[in-house]
């Protein structure tokens, strides 16, 4: 009985043995947590420039409300990765930060205000993919007719956002202010 419980305890302890997890080096996690961030900005940028064209500042409200998603999901399953926007002041209240999500917004914000770029947050975790988080940063005079201050936004584009996003965070940004993270998260390399 006593052997028994012994090569019981020994199984049990063997089944915990796990491989080895490799992750994709960090460089390369960077670069294509990057290109794909940048894809999904290109993208939507460009959506976003048509709309105002046509129609001002309004008409880009119902990209952000109906084609930003799908367009940042297109993004991710063309690359096979996992992409996301998140804000600690988001207009879209499933992009709200928290956790370690919401301390590297503060980091990025920090190190903006020091006069610092931003250094990519990585996190390895236990499953062999690699979490990146970039920081979108208010780059362009055209992002404050809708993220401004009250001084930026005209009273008709306030009204649509409202109506839209009624309890709406993402105002009163300035140019270069911090307005969120991309959150990318990249598969490990495949097993051996």
């Amino acid at each position: 009985m006593k052997t028994t419980l012994v090569l019981l305890v020994f199984a049990l302890v063997a089944c915990e043995k796990r491989e080895p997890v490799s992750h994709i080096p960090s460089e390369e996690a960077v670069k294509l947590a990057r290109e794909a961030a940048q894809d999904a900005f290109a993208q939507l940028s460009s959506e976003l420039a048509k709309a105002i064209e046509t129609g001002g500042p309004v008409a880009a409200i119902p990209i952000c409300s109906e084609k930003a998603q799908p367009l940042v999901a297109e993004v991710a399953s063309r690359r096979q990765l996992g992409l996301r926007r998140l804000s600690d002041r988001p207009r879209n209240p499933q992009q709200q930060a928290s956790g370690k999500d919401l301390a590297t917004i503060e980091s990025f914000r920090s190190a903006i205000q020091n006069g610092t770029a931003p250094e990519p947050a990585l996190e390895k975790m236990p499953d062999g993919s690699t979490l990146v988080r970039l920081p979108i940063v208010v780059s362009q005079p055209l992002c404050l007719q809708c993220h401004g201050t009250d001084a930026d936004i005209a009273a008709e584009t306030r009204d649509a956002i409202r109506k839209l996003y009624p309890q709406d965070q993402a105002t009163g940004y300035q140019l270069n202010d911090l307005r969120g993270i991309w959150q990318v998260t990249l598969s490990g390399p495949p097993a051996p």
